[in-house]
């Protein structure tokens, strides 16, 4: 039997899911846990406990009975250290294959050192959605210098990936704090298709802490800033102010609407035009990042239109642009804004790609063909390339070093071959695109002078070529 106040609370709760999203049974997945595991909407995959079994308990919403506001009692699910949840995609139909979002509202008992908070390789990598001294992280590509998270606090965390531009942004409490580019596969979901919440890999077992979490919720597109700042507001304030918010969220939680631009005459307008060396025709589909010089941080990202791009920048600041086109090498230029108002251009020619140096090198134990987790990662991160580069072939060479029998070398580098094209056409690449051979230990990349040395000649490359047609 649920009570007055609680019914209140949740009847807000789904009037706020309903005008969000009029298609939410297939697009969002919504678990504030009054249902277990399960969540709110009906038919949807339900959450799977990790580690030690967590417990629902009731708690009384911050900022609820006080100053005339009625007293809210929400249900969170308060999980101990090395534990968690899981989302199976597999189970969701491949709900998060592509563009996705997730909305978490939690709080850590503990941000000393590394505290992780999503995990997309089950796991087996490091890579992935940490809090680190209390701020935001995804290891090891980006942090948010800017991004307080304090212990015993619940904040607002919302993660998103562009299937198309592989933008990963980060959101603290309704504000951006970690914008970056995904340098491979590594902010998606692995083959194993799990999404594991707080349980870190139990290798080092203080990169976990106990917590609890009120809101779950992944939608399969990335939401706009707009509604991520509404959605935090909506979530943190008590129902009295909740409803004022409904119809505002309803009119921003649409995919299709697009905010209009609006020129700030406190930036830069920074413009250029992206051309084919060769003959000076201009270079469509392709992308354009800009980041800062001093850190790498992304500041924006673009598609050319017409073979032209347009940014507005801070003035007096150092900027990196680069653009990366199929077919073409990236290439990238510096770019320093001066004063308010006025405009920069910039001219990008691009050169025909070339594949004189392999993509990976995977490194193998001595004497064996294992296929170790560090490789594997690699592989993984190229996969989704050599998926989306039809016009690509793989060519393995393996490698071994120059302790023992010659033919048995021989014969261990083509193993060690054979082992990496098994595991790329489990994931999907088409027998007729891998080629391979192996060369033994006649081609060294290093002298085989010393251990650490040898053990660099123990390797695969992965080198793309183009198909000849």
């Amino acid at each position: 039997m649920i009570s007055k106040k609680n019914a209140k609370w949740l009847f807000v709760i789904l009037l706020l899911s309903h005008y969000c999203d009029p298609v939410f049974s297939q697009t969002q997945w919504t678990y504030d846990f009054n249902n277990g595991l399960s969540p709110m909407e009906k038919g949807g995959p339900v959450l799977h406990k990790l580690g030690q079994s967590g417990q629902f308990i009731k708690e009384k919403v911050p900022g609820s009975g006080e100053k005339g506001v009625p007293e809210i009692i929400r249900t969170v699910y308060q999980f101990e250290k090395n534990s968690g949840l899981q989302f199976d995609n597999k189970e969701a139909n491949g709900f998060l294959n592509k563009s996705f979002t997730i909305e978490i509202y939690f709080k850590l008992n503990e941000l000393d050192s590394w505290k992780r908070v999503l995990d997309f390789k089950n796991r087996k990598s490091d890579y992935g959605s940490y809090i680190y001294d209390g701020k935001l992280n995804f290891y090891d590509f980006a942090i948010g210098e800017k991004a307080p998270v304090k212990a015993n606090q619940y904040i607002h965390y919302v993660y998103s990936r562009d299937f198309d531009t592989k933008a990963i942004k980060m959101y603290v409490n309704g504000i951006s704090k970690v914008e970056f580019k995904d340098p491979g596969t590594e902010g998606i979901l692995d083959n194993e298709q799990v999404l594991n919440f707080f349980q870190d890999d139990l290798v080092a077992n203080h990169e976990a802490s106990a917590g609890s979490v009120a809101l779950i919720r992944v939608y399969d597109r990335v939401m706009t800033p707009v509604f991520i700042r509404r959605s935090y507001q909506t979530i943190s304030r008590a129902p009295k102010e909740v409803t004022a918010e409904i119809e505002a969220v309803k009119q921003e939680a649409n995919p299709v609407e697009k905010e209009t631009p609006v020129i700030n005459t406190n930036l830069v307008q920074v413009t250029g035009k992206v051309f084919e060396g060769k003959n000076l025709a201009a270079v469509e589909n392709a992308d354009v990042s800009v980041r800062k010089m001093n850190n790498d941080s992304l500041v924006a990202q673009s598609k050319v239109h017409n073979g032209s791009y347009a940014f507005q920048l801070k003035p007096h600041e150092s900027y990196k642009i680069s653009v990366q086109a199929q077919g073409y090498q990236t290439k990238s230029i510096p770019v320093r804004t001066t004063g308010r108002a006025t405009e920069v251009k910039s001219l990008i020619s691009l050169s025909p790609e070339t594949f004189d140096s392999p993509l990976a090198t995977l490194l193998f134990t001595q004497s064996t063909e294992t296929l170790e987790n560090p490789a594997k990662t690699q592989l993984d991160s190229l996969v989704s390339y050599f998926q989306k580069r039809n016009d690509l072939k793989i060519m393995l060479k393996g490698h071994t070093d120059n302790i023992g029998d010659f033919d048995k070398n021989l014969l261990l580098s083509n193993q060690r071959v054979q082992v990496v094209k098994n595991y790329l056409l489990e994931r999907g690449i088409p027998n007729d695109r891998i080629q391979g051979v192996g060369y033994g230990s006649t081609r060294p990349s290093q002298k085989n002078q010393s251990e650490e040395l040898r053990k660099l000649n123990r390797r695969v490359e992965v080198w793309a070529e183009p198909i000849k047609r």
